[in-house]
């Protein structure tokens, strides 16, 4: 049984398995989020639709 948080940008529930493991290579990415979002911990885990808004943002602006 996986634990459930809530994802510290957006506020929706999410499960472990679905935290940020994924990104933890993509340092410009997490920098991006932490300018945002000061308060911020990579270990606490972001939903998916966060990180896509983040990615998406990086490709329209190319940063």
């Amino acid at each position: 049984m996986s634990r459930k948080h809530k994802c510290q940008i957006c506020g929706r529930e999410i499960d472990d398995a679905v935290g940020l493991a994924h990104v933890k290579a993509e340092e410009y990415l997490i920098e991006l989020i932490r300018r945002d979002h000061p308060e911020w911990n990579k270990d606490m885990g972001t939903c998916d639709l966060c990180l896509e808004y983040y990615r998406e943002l990086i490709k329209r602006t190319e940063i």
